[in-house]
């Protein structure tokens, strides 16, 4: 809330509720009608019928929020929990079913965006716009994604469903300004899309402000009904005050008038998808960099100041086919990443790299058992290749059985994050013979629909994690020292009471 009235003018300049044909086919026995989800077995499928542990925010629902941050949403999503260390910009932090933060795998339109510097993600700067969907599945994916997704995945996708434009601009107290304009138009030959967004707060004491611009494009087009090529980018810009800081004895927080943080954030993926007979290819170039600069002429101990620049090249192969046991899954991947660290004592890191290769396999079967009744089985496993600790093998299986409206599920599965480059190299501090952190996880639970929207849902999970990179007082580094287990119970609810009308002027 703000101290003062906020005046906020949503103009809207075009609108359209003209759906297209999505380019990427539901799948069979789908409907277009069905709520879709690609995240939980990296095809389409739906939502009443998955085995996993999945919850799905919509544009409407982000519009219905009026949520600025991807972090604001994700809130209110069971098992998760959000952290952050001051007002708009800071770094925030997410949990899944009480892991480490580094144990989310993030995904922008399945391509991964997780720091390869000191793993996880900050979540403070990942604005809304232009955002259509954001799938949440909780549990051990590794068997689909590899490091990293040791609790849960989150994929936030952008890619339009209907042609439109529109813009608005809000200002309020403290120097809040928002602007934003989002466009698409979409089309049985494909898609083009783009947002941009302007923000502006001055924080709440001195060198507390906050800036940040990001821009999307998604672009797709369809030859054919078995060829599609894409362009996808996402870019943002922000700067930002630290206001407060330790003293020089470190027992205090005392105010810090000039220690300032800045950086960039840009992904570019290259979609390719193609169908030969029975046989449908998706091939996915991609790069994510990451720059943050941060610099403190005041700081206790001295003038401060540091640079990070990262830079991660992932390919990936996927073919699926359907076969007399299901949908069959494969595929491999390749990921190199590249840090660079330096600060005003000097190179901390110059060009460490980590590189992996990969291959996995999944089998999705569905089969009716009556008129209301049917069977969901997936399972596989992940073979990953690592040139800075070795091999390894990430297996995962779940069933649920869909009875109408209610669905018992059950799944059982085995994750891994491997050490990042920081923990790897960093000078003085880092253990190069790291060995990747370790869970194995299982879990049960039940799904019911209800009247025309609501939905309750109830699981018990089980996770033990082994081999945790925490840091070793004793021997002053990064070791594989740290264990534990969470156990949890997850409940929700939903329903749409009323319905909003909302005007104008």
């Amino acid at each position: 809330m703000f101290d003062r009235s906020i005046l906020s003018v949503l103009v809207l300049l075009t609108t359209t509720s003209l759906l297209a044909q999505s380019l990427n086919p539901a799948g069979p026995g789908l409907s277009v009608n069905d709520e879709i989800i690609v995240t939980a077995s990296a095809l389409p499928e739906s939502l009443d019928q998955t085995p996993a542990a999945v919850s799905v925010i919509t544009r409407e629902e982000i519009d219905e929020h009026a949520a600025l941050d991807v972090a604001d949403v994700l809130r209110e999503v069971p098992g998760i929990t959000i952290s952050r260390s001051g007002s708009s910009g800071k770094a925030t932090s997410l949990f899944s079913r009480g892991a480490n933060s580094t144990h989310t795998l993030v995904l922008w339109n399945g391509i991964e965006i997780n720091n390869p510097y000191f793993a996880g993600y900050d979540w403070g700067r990942f604005s809304t716009a232009g955002i259509e969907q954001i799938e949440i599945v909780r549990g051990p994916y590794s068997s689909l994604y590899g490091s990293d997704a040791v609790a849960g995945v989150v994929n936030i996708i952008t890619t339009p469903v209907r042609s439109g434009l529109s813009g608005s601009f809000l200002r309020g107290g403290h120097g809040l300004q928002n602007a934003a304009v989002d466009g698409s138009v979409v089309s049985g030959n494909g898609v083009i899309s783009g947002s941009y967004e302007r923000r502006g707060d001055s924080g709440w004491s001195a060198n507390d402000d906050f800036s940040q611009d990001s821009a999307l494009l998604d672009a797709n087009w369809v030859s054919s009904p078995r060829f599609s090529i894409g362009l996808a980018g996402r870019y943002t810009r922000y700067d930002l005050g630290v206001p407060m800081n330790l003293n020089s004895e470190g027992t205090a927080l005392v105010p810090s008038l000039h220690r300032r943080q800045s950086g960039n954030e840009l992904q570019i993926a290259i979609p390719l998808t193609e169908r030969v007979g029975p046989v449908a290819f998706e091939v996915t170039a991609s790069e994510s960099r990451r720059n943050d600069d941060f610099s403190d002429p005041q700081d206790p101990f001295g003038s401060t100041s540091s640079s990070t620049a990262s830079v991660t090249r992932h390919a990936r192969l996927s073919l699926h086919s359907a076969t007399p046991l299901g949908t069959l899954v494969g595929g491999g991947e390749y990921e190199r990443a590249v840090v660079d660290d330096s600060s005003n004592f000097g190179p901390n890191l110059s060009g460490a790299r980590r590189t992996s290769r990969s291959l996995f396999v999944e089998d999705r079967f569905s089969h009716s058992l009556g008129s209301q009744l049917s069977l969901e089985l997936s399972a596989g496993g992940r073979y990953d290749d690592f040139d800075t600790f070795g091999r390894q093998t990430s297996p995962r299986a779940a069933i649920a059985l869909v009875a109408g409206r209610n669905k018992l599920r059950g799944a059982f599965g085995q994750a891994f994050r491997a050490p990042s480059l920081g923990e790897l190299y960093f000078p003085f501090l880092g253990n190069r013979n790291l060995q990747a952190e370790h869970s194995r996880s299982a879990e049960i639970g039940y799904d019911r629909k209800f009247g025309a929207s609501g939905t309750f849902s109830l699981t018990l999970f089980d996770s033990r994690y082994r081999d945790l990179i925490v840091f070793d007082n004793v021997a002053s580094s990064f070791q594989n020292i740290g264990r534990a287990t969470s156990r949890g119970l997850e409940a929700a609810a939903r329903a749409r009471l009323t319905t909003t009308t909302y005007g104008g002027f």
